[in-house]
């Protein structure tokens, strides 16, 4: 599995956005191709925000959590 690379703003954002695409494929009165395609992405979309992962933000090796690594601290002698 690979590791967590959203942060948390896109996170967010992604979920709502899925939500709201969701929401709008559902209620239309008719679900042909569009709608379908629409359903597939929100779903993509919801499951990225909620796991905070992204595989195509993996494959580009793009890291949006801004995980910092620790300082390394310096030995330390005792005299």
């Amino acid at each position: 599995m690979i590791e967590r690379n959203l942060g948390n703003v896109e996170r967010v954002t992604r979920l709502v956005l899925g939500i709201a695409f969701a929401a709008w494929a559902l209620v239309q009165p008719a679900m042909n191709i569009i709608e379908w395609f629409v359903v597939a992405v929100s779903l993509a979309l919801i499951l990225n925000g909620i796991f905070s992962r992204c595989y195509f933000w993996y494959l580009l090796d793009i890291n949006t959590r801004g995980t910092r690594k620790r300082p390394e601290t310096p030995a330390t002698t005792i005299c």
